[in-house]
């Protein structure tokens, strides 16, 4: 039986950085002479792991991860994420 209680939402954390993952991600096939395309392979992913932390950082730090929303606005934010990914390729 489904409880419309404090079990009906998430913390952003997951949310969040599925969605700048596939945000991010959408960006780098769409766009890849913003992000040093003529550089080897291992410092692109170096360069993209990076960008993934620091934005994660700055959400750790703004405290934004720790806010409470329904847990539909975050499949929206996890399926949006999603569908900019593959609109994006």
């Amino acid at each position: 039986m489904i409880k419309w209680g404090e079990e009906m939402y998430w913390k952003l954390r997951i949310p969040l950085f599925l969605f700048v993952m596939g945000v991010t991600s959408g960006l780098y096939q769409k766009f890849p002479n913003l992000f040093l395309v003529n550089t080897s392979y291992f410092i692109r992913s170096v360069v993209y792991i990076g960008l993934i932390g620091i934005i994660f950082t700055i959400l750790e730090n703004s405290k934004v991860n720790e806010k409470k929303v329904h847990i539909i606005i975050g499949m929206v934010l996890i399926f949006s994420g999603i569908l900019f990914d593959s609109l994006m390729v």
